[in-house]
């Protein structure tokens, strides 16, 4: 009887074996990968520059920052 139940055993660990392999397998071909054609990536991507207070008018903006001369020093 003890070989019985050890042919049982052995036959049951392939058997999930082969469930878990198609288990995997399914997942891994329903993975969808993403189309960025529609949403995410607009089409320009052009910088813009910001406009300025005469391009706009009865508007007072601040004037435009001024870029540092000490580029990438933290002191």
């Amino acid at each position: 009887m003890t070989e019985d139940m050890k042919q049982k055993e052995i036959r049951l660990r392939k058997e999930l074996a082969q469930v878990k392999s198609l288990n995997q397998n399914a997942a891994m071909s329903r993975k969808t990968e993403r189309n960025l054609d529609i949403a995410g990536v607009p089409l320009d991507t052009t910088p813009k520059p910001a406009p300025s207070s005469r391009d706009i008018p009865d508007v007072i903006t601040l004037p435009p920052k001024r870029r540092g001369r000490k580029e990438n020093i933290p002191w």
